[in-house]
């Protein structure tokens, strides 16, 4: 039951992700799926429970991407590396700011 529902909730993710890019663009898509993800995985992981955990992983794991947030580094650098370099840092300071936003609400 835990695989299915693990297997379930990553297909959600990933389709809430690819219509997020098409939506937004494949940039601000996945800047804002990684923000979004940051902030939920830090309200999730203080939590002990077994189904949060699962949503953690399954659900939020599989909606932030560090894959896509490579490609979208490389693709940035061939062009230029400033616009790369700020994507970067925008993207690790939004999420550190977010997962640590999710912490401190859980712990409260």
């Amino acid at each position: 039951m835990t695989l299915a529902a693990f297997c379930v909730l990553a297909t959600i993710a990933s389709v809430v992700r690819w219509k997020t890019t098409i939506f937004f663009g494949i940039y601000k898509g996945t800047f804002i799926v990684n923000t979004i993800g940051s902030f939920f995985l830090g309200l999730v992981s203080s939590f002990d429970d077994k189904e949060l955990i699962l949503i953690g992983i399954g659900f939020l794991g599989s909606l932030t991407t560090f894959s896509t947030f490579c490609a979208n580094i490389d693709s940035l650098s061939k062009r230029n590396y400033r616009s790369s370099l700020i994507y970067i840092l925008l993207n690790i300071i939004s999420g550190v700011l977010a997962s640590t936003i999710g912490l401190n609400i859980s712990e409260n």
